[in-house]
């Protein structure tokens, strides 16, 4: 898929939004500024949270309510699996909601098996998007 705004990478995560339920577990990758929290942003907004949903940079996870909780974590400033065990983490993969990870590459021994992964590359004219989705396997 290919966006060509921030706009339509909003739209097409809203939309993306419709098919996640409880338990679920997405994974968003890219470089710094590739777009991995307006696609959060409209993640949020499909699953109706009306709070701006805010990069988690400094907290690591940040939680909302909506149709379906949504746990958003970022994981940039973690070095490894370690850290992210160390903060107690690993229970929002348990949790009744919807978990969120940007830089999921990070802790990618720990990651279900089960999960949406979605990276995102930016495009020569840097307006535009590539977005690559993978789907969980059953």
């Amino acid at each position: 898929m290919i966006t060509r705004s921030a706009e339509e990478t909003l739209a097409w995560a809203e939309s993306f939004s419709q098919r996640l339920r409880s338990g679920d577990v997405v994974c968003l990758s890219g470089e710094l500024g590739a777009g991995k929290s307006v696609v959060a942003r409209g993640i949020g907004r499909g699953l109706g949270i009306k709070e701006d949903i805010l990069s988690p940079t400094f907290n690591y996870i940040l939680e909302y309510e909506g149709r379906t909780p949504l746990f958003h974590a970022d994981l940039y400033r973690l070095e490894d699996a370690d850290g992210f065990i160390a903060l107690g983490l690993e229970e929002y993969f348990e949790r009744d909601g919807i978990f969120l990870i940007e830089w999921p590459e990070r802790i990618s021994e720990l990651l279900p098996t089960n999960c949406y992964h979605i990276h995102l590359d930016i495009l020569p004219n840097m307006a535009e998007r590539a977005i690559l989705l993978s789907e969980p396997h059953a």
